[in-house]
């Protein structure tokens, strides 16, 4: 006669408990409480917060792509160049940082590309005009 043998696994158990253990949650939690992310509003009004964390999510795209103040920090340049844009009228000059200030998405995408070519034309245009929001260029 062959007898059945059921195995329990208790080590699922054991790190069910460590982790909602209140000695565990002050451990983990020591040194990295973490502030709420800005709107899209506040980082409309503050150009070199913003540009700041631009420059700071291009870098880390494979962490930061949906961080919440990187989409926030996205999402202001674009409402900031919606307002400009309301505000005048012509063309500008893709040689000039302006021209990529103008249009956040535009540089966004523009900076990606350059990160994998770093030849195409206007790169450090584009990069300049985000630097130049960071206060990090004139």
């Amino acid at each position: 006669m062959a007898r059945s043998c059921t195995v329990q696994a208790v080590l699922p158990l054991t790190v069910a408990f460590l982790l909602t253990s209140p000695a565990f949650g002050q451990q983990a939690g020591k040194g990295t409480a973490q502030t709420p992310p800005k709107t899209v509003t506040w980082y409309a009004d503050h150009q070199q917060d913003r540009a700041r964390r631009q420059l700071v999510c291009i870098d880390d795209p494979g962490h930061l792509a949906l961080d919440p103040d990187c989409v926030n920090a996205q999402q202001a340049s674009v409402e900031v160049a919606l307002r400009q844009a309301r505000t005048r009228t012509g063309t500008l000059d893709p040689r000039k940082p302006e021209f990529w200030s103008s249009d956040p998405q535009t540089r966004r995408n523009k900076l990606l590309m350059c990160r994998s070519t770093p030849g195409l034309q206007y790169c450090d245009v584009a990069r300049r005009s985000l630097m130049i929001e960071a206060g990090k260029a004139k």
